[in-house]
């Protein structure tokens, strides 16, 4: 079974796993399904069974949905709404925001149980999560980011390079990542203000 893991990097952008979670299917599937379902309930219904659809199966069905979520979710005042969406698209968080993102997972999971019966269900993984984010040394692990899925290798590739003369990956920093993989997350005053993409913040 797939996992989910908390990723921190050091100060020099180097990256490594801090923290595993069994099943990912237990948090950023679920936050998907609740903001689908919460700004764009029209999409959270399956077109032929007219039973639920998830995130996924709306993507499936109609390629806009990714992007306009998106906007509709940047658009939003609720920052906990903000923060999931963020975190569940693999973006870095600066750990000084740590309490902020925190706060934020325990704030979705009070605010948006009505949307779906997961968020109850798997409230224990989502609190571990936030309680692990919150325990982060900053002075040693300036950024963080949260890899949704073990299925992919997105994540460690921001780390390693392949060295074709040793035959093997060696260690990198997201710095010396030459094309667009991420965005840091900019918080000021407990809010989300800006996104700053990996080549704009290294150049």
């Amino acid at each position: 079974m797939s996992y989910s893991s908390l990723w921190v990097m050091d100060k020099n952008y180097v990256g490594s796993e801090n923290t595993e979670y069994s099943n990912s299917w237990l948090f950023s599937p679920i936050a998907w399904d609740v903001l689908l379902t919460k700004y764009m309930p029209h999409k959270s219904v399956n077109p032929f069974s007219h039973s639920k659809c998830s995130f996924l199966s709306a993507t499936m069905f109609d390629n806009t949905v990714n992007n306009t979520l998106n906007r509709l979710i940047n658009n939003t005042d609720e920052q906990s709404d903000r923060v999931l969406w963020e975190l569940c698209n693999q973006q870095v968080f600066s750990s000084k925001d740590r309490k902020f993102v925190s706060d934020s997972i325990k704030r979705f999971l009070e605010i948006n149980k009505k949307y779906d019966n997961h968020l109850v269900l798997n409230s224990d993984r989502w609190n571990e999560i936030a309680e692990d984010i919150l325990r982060i040394d900053e002075t040693e692990w300036p950024y963080f980011v949260f890899k949704n899925s073990s299925c992919d290798d997105n994540v460690e590739y921001w780390f390693s390079k392949y060295n074709e003369d040793e035959d093997e990956y060696e260690e990198r920093s997201l710095k010396d990542v030459e094309k667009y993989v991420c965005e840091f997350v900019v918080v000021e005053d407990n809010k989300i203000s800006k996104f700053i993409s990996n080549m704009d913040y290294f150049a």
